[in-house]
């Protein structure tokens, strides 16, 4: 990650923006020496506001633990009964 000043930002912001997008580089810009605002991608934003309002949904957490409970204690399903499991579904929607 780069810290740039706002006047350096503004003369490449272009160049900033295709290295943000494609390489998914970060840019702190300041103004009069202080950190000010964070130049990132939008899919990165987005995965993070997803990340955020994972962590504030109980109910999510409570799943996200007890998979990680089952899976340590070997509660888990082959491939197999996961693609009968799904044909199953498949054929009761149709």
């Amino acid at each position: 990650m780069e810290t740039i000043p706002i006047t350096e930002a503004k003369a490449r912001i272009a160049e900033l923006a295709d290295r943000v997008a494609r390489e998914h580089d970060h840019f702190t810009i300041t103004r009069n020496r202080r950190a000010d605002v964070m130049l990132i991608s939008v899919a990165e934003y987005e995965s993070m506001r997803e990340t955020l309002d994972l962590l504030c949904d109980n109910e999510a957490l409570a799943d996200l633990r007890q998979s990680r409970e089952d899976f340590a204690a070997g509660d888990t399903f082959s491939m197999d009964e996961v693609r009968a499991e799904l044909e199953g579904h498949r054929g009761r929607a149709a």
